[in-house]
């Protein structure tokens, strides 16, 4: 039998914007004070042991647990922008590079009215000929914190749309950028792109589906959700579909089909990069390992010691993410540290 014992991130609603250290093993039951039954405070690198029995799942075995001390950890979205030459075509009464740049920027935009409690990035991604024309790919970041805008908007509103579409390439540049942010929180890739894919090696045509799902498949592999939003109709529906999936750890060409979004005009822009956004809140747990959703009730997932029924008090989002619900996630979110367990028998879940 093969333990796997898994690393976690947890990202809370807007408005909480403190953060811990994970992962450790110690003593002690934890009251809802941050608090252990001494009194003692609770310590994130040193978490009491699991408050299940030694072995829970005495017929299949235990194949995955995590066991942490935890406070609200602030998500990290990093925004990856097409900077390709088409998004200067037209797009409603601007074209889509304003209007992209309005959605996030503008009067009442997404980063300015969630930079203080979401620490935004941004990716300009593209290339110039691919690997002839030298860099590729060609990203302009500024890496991700809270109140970010400025920053941001020194970069995002002095550029403008030029060259080719490497998704591929630019999602493993961006991941690699995000994994060494040694912030605790979620990490989420919001892909806005008006093209389909290209690579390095070939910039004409726009072959580089495959390499851009298998881009996304990693990216999730790491722990790092990537969505995806499509700036007007030139991307096609199946790709679209296929990288939703990956990006989700959905199997792609399956019978699940992950949400991807389709913007036709600058208030479609607006739903999307808000629906997405907006989704970064409640109290959500990445693991690494895949649980089957259907058997997801077999696991064990307690809060401070008590264990939380399925449900109606967690439940299993994909097979990556479960997350705390009611009146457990708003115990966490309150401020103090908190004991979080979960467990898992092997017949639930594979190991990866």
């Amino acid at each position: 039998m093969t333990k796997l014992t898994i690393p976690f991130a947890l990202f809370l609603a807007a408005g909480l914007t403190s953060a811990a250290a994970l992962t450790g093993c110690g003593a002690g039951n934890v009251a809802n004070n941050g608090t252990d039954e001494n009194g003692e405070d609770l310590d994130p690198n040193n978490p009491p042991p699991s408050p299940f029995p030694e072995e829970p799942f005495p017929e299949d075995g235990t194949c995955g647990d995590i066991n942490a001390v935890v406070d609200g950890l602030t998500p990290t979205v990093q925004l990856l922008i097409d900077q390709s030459g088409s998004m200067d075509a037209n797009f409603g009464n601007s074209d889509r590079w304003d209007s992209v740049y309005s959605t996030l920027m503008g009067n009442g935009g997404v980063v300015g009215e969630l930079q203080s409690t979401i620490r935004f990035g941004l990716s300009l991604f593209t290339s110039n000929g691919g690997n002839a024309g030298g860099q590729c790919p060609v990203i302009t970041s500024v890496n991700a914190d809270l109140n970010n805008f400025a920053a941001i908007d020194t970069i995002f509103g002095g550029s403008g749309p030029e060259g080719d579409t490497p998704t591929g390439e630019s999602i493993d540049a961006v991941v690699a950028q995000l994994q060494a942010d040694p912030n605790p929180g979620r990490k989420v890739i919001v892909l806005g792109t008006d093209g389909e894919p290209d690579t390095c090696a070939e910039p004409n045509p726009q072959n580089g589906q495959a390499e851009s799902i298998a881009a996304a498949q990693r990216a999730f592999d790491a722990g790092i959700r990537v969505y995806v939003v499509s700036v007007g109709d030139d991307v096609g529906a199946q790709h679209l579909q296929d990288m939703a999936n990956a990006g989700s750890g959905i199997p792609v060409g399956g019978a699940d089909n992950a949400e991807y979004f389709v913007a036709l005009n600058p208030q479609d822009l607006v739903d999307a990069f808000g629906t997405i956004v907006g989704g970064v809140a409640g109290c959500v747990f990445t693991i690494n390992g895949q649980v089957d959703p259907a058997k997801a009730s077999q696991g064990l997932v307690a809060l401070d010691g008590d264990e939380l029924e399925h449900g109606t008090e967690w439940t299993m989002l994909d097979g990556k993410t479960f997350e705390v619900l009611g009146d457990s996630c708003e115990i966490i979110k309150d401020g103090s540290l908190h004991h979080v367990s979960a467990a898992f028998p092997c017949g639930t879940i594979v190991i990866e």
